[in-house]
């Protein structure tokens, strides 16, 4: 039986999947690696320790499953807005610098708000924050100058990998069109950009398809045989929607992992007036349009091991089902790390607003997992203003939660769909893959990729008290917004 792996690099583990050609999943393994916090605001990952993590999950999956027939190739996804800058010899000069890094926060915010950065949000679909390579770049000229002067190829984590088992410097459409620095019309490295940054773009990978095919060599640390087509594949947001099902105009994908997103496809190029929304590629006639938060499943991670270290998960879930829609008032504005969408400020930060000596730690629990929907439903309400969204496929950790899937359905008013499997990063990965070797034409030629197990529709009541809940969530964010501004008057660089 051929199979097909699909290799997610994630922000705490990597985890591959093998599946038959149909979509049938043969094996999983995941491989985890820290994150590592060295300054105030600075988070970074080890480049060399994801490699090797990289390597030992492709491993054990290929060794589960080599004896049921022939690997017909790997495929990657990996999480958007790393850079690592390498030496001449492609040694990392830095650790790999993540998406969660808010050091250039300053310089982001100075950027955005001036004619400049409105250009180059256009040109590239990248909004204006610390998360982006661009903005990462320029901090580095800024402050390790020599470093900046010095280094000849800056690369995200998965054109490190690939760089280690190919020998090439390539990155696919998809992650480019994330780093701020390429031109989503013209899919191409973008000059102005580079002009504007001081770089070159001989600095930077070539840029291919999604599609495109290197041979694995030999000698590759995995004992996988010599001549393995390795696809380049695309970033995990994307593959999401592809991995998801979610590829209708009138649907939407939801993720929730330790940061979430909501995304929406389309078929051109779409950059928001507001600059409140990003524009990435899935593969060259596929466009992903949305918004990501930094506060995703972590915050209720923190709530967890802040107040609740003694409750397991279920309890935890439980205890919220058990609290009315709303929380009695109690309301949890989740900007603990900053935000990206929908307010794109790397300094605002939020809190609990509403408390009342009535409120129990059920309340907190609620009010906890309501704030991250009501943040997502903002992104969502965004993405809404010129589409009618009548689905959402929800994916991410979160999806395992019965309770949270039915508030998010509660909250949009839209029902939600289930796929069989939460690893939608893996999936989407596998099925440009089978794309790029010819063995399908098209996505809807392997439907068991994306099977729907469940659909879980709204309260229409439960919607009605969100209605109002929603408009006090965002005024409170916008107050928070506003309050941070008046602080902290940025000026353009």
């Amino acid at each position: 039986m051929p199979f097909i792996i699909g290799a997610d690099i994630g922000t705490t583990n990597v985890k591959s999947v093998a599946f038959d050609l149909s979509g049938n999943i043969l094996a999983s393994h995941s491989v985890g690696y820290p994150i590592y916090y060295p300054q105030t605001d600075w988070s970074e990952q080890d480049p060399d320790e994801m490699l090797r993590a990289t390597l030992e999950s492709i491993k054990t999956v290929y060794e589960m499953c080599k004896k049921q027939g022939e690997l017909k190739g790997i495929a990657f996804s990996a999480a958007m807005h790393s850079l690592i800058a390498l030496d001449e010899q492609g040694r990392p000069l830095t650790r790999s610098i993540i998406w969660a890094d808010n050091r250039s926060a300053d310089i982001a915010d100075a950027l955005r708000h001036s004619a400049d950065g409105r250009l180059l949000y256009h040109r590239n679909g990248t909004p204006i924050h610390a998360m982006t390579p661009a903005c990462k770049l320029m901090w580095l000229r800024q402050h390790q100058p020599d470093l900046f002067a010095r280094a000849p190829m800056y690369v995200g984590i998965k054109e490190y990998i690939l760089y280690k088992l190919t020998g090439k410097y390539l990155a696919d459409y998809s992650l480019a069109s994330a780093t701020g620095l390429f031109n989503i019309r013209r899919l191409r490295w973008d000059n102005w950009t580079l002009n504007f940054l001081h770089l070159d773009e001989a600095q930077l990978p070539q840029a291919v398809s999604p599609f495109h095919i290197e041979e694995l060599a030999a000698d590759n640390g995995m004992g996988l045989p010599a001549g393995t087509p390795l696809i380049m594949g695309a970033s995990d947001g994307c593959l999401a929607n592809l991995g998801s099902g979610a590829m209708t105009p009138d649907s939407m994908a939801v993720t929730i992992g330790t940061s979430g997103a909501a995304r929406v496809i389309s078929r051109s190029p779409y950059t928001d007036e507001q600059m409140r929304t990003f524009c990435y590629l899935l593969d060259e006639k596929t466009y992903i349009v949305g918004g990501a938060t930094n506060n995703g499943g972590v915050i209720f991670q923190w709530l967890k091991d802040a107040l609740f270290a003694e409750w397991d998960y279920d309890t935890l879930f439980g205890a919220a089902a058990q609290i009315a829609p709303g929380a009695d008032g109690l309301l949890f504005l989740p900007y603990l790390l900053g935000e990206r969408a929908p307010l794109w400020n790397s300094a605002v930060r939020g809190g609990f607003t509403g408390l009342d000596i009535k409120h129990t730690k059920a309340h907190f629990a609620r009010a906890v997992m309501e704030g991250i929907l009501l943040n997502l439903y903002s992104i969502g309400k965004v993405l809404m203003e010129d589409r009618s969204v009548t689905s959402i496929y929800a994916n991410g950790g979160f999806a395992r939660s019965p309770v949270w899937v039915q508030m998010l359905a509660d909250v949009f008013g839209i029902p939600v769909r289930l796929n069989d499997t939460v690893d939608t990063g893996s999936v989407g990965a596998a099925m440009v893959g089978l794309k790029a070797l010819g063995l399908i034409k098209d996505y809807a030629e392997v439907p068991l990729f994306t099977p729907v197990e469940q659909v879980v529709e709204p309260n229409a009541t439960a919607h009605r008290a969100y209605a109002g809940v929603s408009d006090n969530f965002n005024q409170m964010a916008q107050l928070l917004l506003d309050q941070v501004h008046k602080e902290r008057v940025p000026s353009a660089e």
